[in-house]
């Protein structure tokens, strides 16, 4: 005979262990993509060695990317279980549908970057970052209120920290916009003084947002796993 309730309890499980395991593959591949772009930007390598570290930087970079996407499913599904939001199904299976197609927008600015269609899709990724960034705080502040469909102050903590993590990937795009031209003038020219200090000073302009994602990263973690209550609700 079928139980319902083994049925839910798996389906728990298992969706909390996927929640996990972005955290973990996300932090993981952004610590490698860390180390990657340490060896890109050291001026004792060959540029032959650099591109190769910088091929491998860009397909581990591909990993929290998608990780990041498929946080907002998963994240609803796991909260659904655990009754701290409300969502009906058929929004739920909107989000799975938006985060496929979400996914499908990474996938293909990475594989056909360079081309004017990849660089429209990255355009509209960038404005819908924070587009869903700025919706994420309104329905965290509703939730802390007491109102919306969060019904948890530490799921609201939760949206916030993951809107600040959206955030600051949007920083790290719009000031490490100069690393692209930098490098190709590596890769054409050779190395030099001009190129070198503009490919070291890209770096350091977005280092300060990668490590605060690490922060917010830890700190989402510890919220999900002692979930505080802040009783901000009146």
């Amino acid at each position: 005979m079928f139980d319902l309730q083994v049925f839910d309890l798996q389906a728990y499980v298992a969706i909390k262990l996927l929640h996990l395991l972005l955290f973990v593959y996300w932090l993981g591949g952004d610590i490698g993509v860390f180390y990657s772009a340490s060896v890109v930007r050291d001026r004792n390598l060959s540029v032959e060695g650099r591109r190769v570290a910088l091929q491998i930087l860009g397909w581990i970079d591909q990993i929290p990317r998608y990780c990041l996407v498929l946080t907002l499913p998963v994240g609803y599904a796991l909260a659904r279980q655990l009754g701290v939001t409300a969502i009906p199904d058929g929004m739920l299976l909107g989000l799975w549908c938006f985060a496929a197609l979400w996914l499908w927008a990474v996938w293909f600015v990475h594989h056909r970057q360079g081309t004017p269609l990849a660089e429209r899709v990255r355009k509209i990724d960038l404005y819908w970052r924070i587009v869903l960034a700025t919706g994420l705080c309104w329905d965290a502040l509703q939730g802390l209120r007491g109102t919306g469909h969060i019904f948890a102050d530490w799921l609201a903590i939760k949206f916030l920290l993951f809107a600040g993590m959206i955030f600051c990937g949007v920083a790290i795009r719009l000031r490490g916009r100069d690393l692209g031209p930098a490098l190709r003038r590596l890769f054409a020219e050779g190395s030099n003084d001009a190129t070198e200090a503009a490919v070291r000073a890209s770096f350091a302009k977005t280092r300060p947002f990668v490590l605060a994602i690490w922060v917010l990263l830890v700190c989402a973690a510890y919220t999900g796993v002692a979930k505080p209550t802040f009783g901000v609700a009146p």
